[in-house]
């Protein structure tokens, strides 16, 4: 029998993923009509249901999300071989923005094993001044926010979550008691980060109890410098571990309590322009999301 003809398949592989007629013809900058008539037509073809359709809501029948995952392989490895031996420069080029501590203490690291596996990819990486969530131009294409509540949607996937934890150099309590209580912290410097302002009135609110006078301290623009700060004897800051692990394990910086009490924050991977995704943007979103599993150590 003949095969199905590629644009057919690109464009069922594209509803499959989305389980959206409408986000595939996005993507494939077709209508959401074309879709679905070139789906009709697919399943006649074959002799198979790959959708259940229940109004506007749309699944994979058991044959169909078979179908789809062998789809996906043999596109996934038509795109790659053609970015191989093709390349498109304009589109192989792929901006993330994110803060400069995401930047420098966790994405920096890995971009080594990347760029060995794509050297093909054009990556850059934006920072931005602590205004998280705010992407600094219209050219970036995936943005790396925290975001305070759980988000499901097409252009949005979890990185990891990470707790925030008072810390502070080894010698900075000097011959004062170990702080035991949240109360006690009152009384100390505290550090500050712009971006990050209320995470010491949220710790606060979470671990004492009664009214309390936040502690003004000094107010940093980052992360980094905060940290360098921290490291000095300065003051206490509240530290996310995923970024200051290192200066755990190597003893530069403590745990204010024995008890952790931390907060917690969530990291999100954001595609700015689902319509015009592309395989390179693809491969990089994968690896990010691929690369909190394999490599995280958040708690």
């Amino acid at each position: 029998m003949r095969r199905p003809r590629l644009n057919v398949l690109r464009t069922f592989e594209a509803a499959g993923r989305h389980l959206s007629f409408s986000l595939a013809a996005s993507e494939l900058n077709i209508s959401p009509p074309a879709v679905s008539q070139q789906m009709r037509q697919l399943e006649a073809y074959l002799g198979s249901q790959l959708f259940l359709r229940n109004g506007r809501k749309l699944a994979l029948s058991s044959i169909g999300q078979a179908y789809l995952e062998t789809v996906h392989l043999a596109i996934e490895r038509l795109d790659t071989v053609t970015d191989q031996l093709f390349p498109d420069k304009q589109n192989q080029q792929v901006t993330i923005s994110c803060t400069p501590s995401v930047a420098t203490l966790w994405l920096v690291p890995q971009l080594g094993s990347f760029h060995k596996n794509h050297p093909e990819i054009d990556l850059s990486i934006r920072t931005l001044d602590a205004k998280i969530g705010d992407a600094a131009s219209v050219d970036v294409d995936l943005e790396i926010v925290i975001m305070q509540e759980p988000v499901a949607d097409e252009s949005t996937r979890i990185l990891f979550t990470t707790a925030i934890v008072p810390v502070c150099a080894p010698g900075f309590l000097g011959t004062a008691p170990r702080p035991e209580q949240p109360s006690d912290l009152l009384g100390f410097d505290l550090i500050h980060v712009l971006g990050y302002d209320d995470d010491w009135h949220k710790w606060f609110q979470r671990y004492h109890d009664g009214t309390f006078m936040l502690p003004r301290g000094v107010k940093m623009d980052g992360s980094l410098i905060a940290m360098e700060m921290a490291q000095r004897g300065e003051g206490v800051m509240l530290g996310r571990r995923i970024f200051i692990n290192h200066l755990l394990e190597s003893g530069e910086l403590i745990e204010v309590f024995d008890d952790p009490r931390p907060l917690h924050a969530s990291y999100y991977l954001r595609d700015l322009a689902p319509a015009r995704r592309n395989r390179a943007r693809d491969m990089v979103a994968d690896w990010l999301v691929n690369l909190t599993v394999d490599n995280l150590t958040a708690e």
